[in-house]
């Protein structure tokens, strides 16, 4: 059959020349709120995707950190605490010099394990979080727009063969008021249109009552498919956070370490920066009387300094 009254029907709605005769309103109503979730959904896999991302790259500048640490630290008193790898020979030896029968550990062999297990977590983030955030946009999104097309299509064909019944109920009653006979072939091709027209509103009537029973569950119901994704990020931040401060508790005793060696090699413990760092502050800049501090200066206070001693 050809299309070309459907078409006819739709453009009339377009310009206003003709209006649906039938709309279901609960169906409407329901559009609406679904219009909500589509957005909402939308919104919350780009922000799981975000967060994903940035677990990807908190994990890739944490192993950077760690070795930028371990590099700078390398050969001095503080390696061993700083950027030593696990099991070096170093840590056996400052757990040896400490009398402890544990390995000593440091920072940056720590944040390496911790970068390890962490892709670990991300990659399961990504497959058990995001991936079913996006399923679930994917799957409610894909149905419920096809079927607001299909119900849309239903809506036109039996507008389409109400206002055919219509318009032939209109010419038949005429015919009858001006005193002639109804034509039998008009009056088959009535009962042939008063079937489709039935026909049509059966499928429409069926079609919007299980689309809009489907429709309440996904939107005032939603709760239910968000329930499982709530369950997994709590399991998932809970597990994740546990197995770090498991493994961060290694390095506790690095703290009162590091003291040991500041107190060692005369520094303040409680200083706010180094003395390399006060140092350049103050090189070459004028002093409380004005003066500008020669390097003279500074090699002739270090020697009354050293003399001292």
């Amino acid at each position: 059959m050809s299309n070309k009254p459907r078409i006819a029907t739709r453009l009339k709605e377009a310009i206003g020349a003709a209006n649906p005769n039938y709309s279901s309103p609960d169906l409407k109503t329901l559009e609406a709120r679904f219009s909500i979730l589509k957005g909402q959904l939308a919104n919350l896999v780009a922000a799981l995707s975000d967060h994903y991302e940035s677990m990807v790259r908190m994990n890739k500048t944490r192993a950077q950190v760690a070795k930028a640490i371990g590099d700078i630290s390398a050969e001095s008193p503080i390696y061993v605490y700083a950027g030593a790898p696990a099991g070096s020979s170093a840590a056996a030896a400052a757990s040896a010099a400490d009398g402890s029968d544990e390995t000593t550990v440091s920072y940056a062999s720590v944040h390496n394990v911790l970068a390890s297990r962490h892709e670990m977590y991300t990659e399961r983030y990504l497959k058990f979080v995001v991936e079913y955030a996006a399923e679930w946009e994917k799957v409610v999104v894909t149905k419920i727009t096809a079927s607001l097309k299909k119900a849309e299509h239903l809506r036109v064909d039996l507008d389409h063969y109400q206002s055919k019944v219509d318009n032939m109920q209109h010419s038949m009653r005429n015919a009858v008021d001006r005193g002639k006979a109804v034509d039998p072939n008009q009056q088959e091709r009535m009962r042939r249109n008063t079937e489709k027209l039935q026909k049509a509103r059966n499928e429409y009537e069926s079609f919007v009552s299980a689309l809009c029973v489907l429709l309440e569950e996904v939107t005032d119901s939603c709760w239910k498919d968000l329930q499982p994704l709530l369950t997994k990020i709590i399991q998932f931040e809970y597990t994740l956070n546990a197995d770090e401060a498991r493994f961060l508790q290694n390095i506790n005793h690095a703290l009162d370490a590091l003291e040991d060696v500041a107190r060692k090699h005369g520094l303040d413990v409680n200083a706010p920066e180094g003395p390399g760092i006060s140092k350049c502050r103050t090189f070459d800049e004028p002093d409380a009387d004005g003066r500008e501090a020669s390097n003279g200066d500074l090699n002739a206070s270090t020697m009354s300094v050293d003399d001292e001693v």
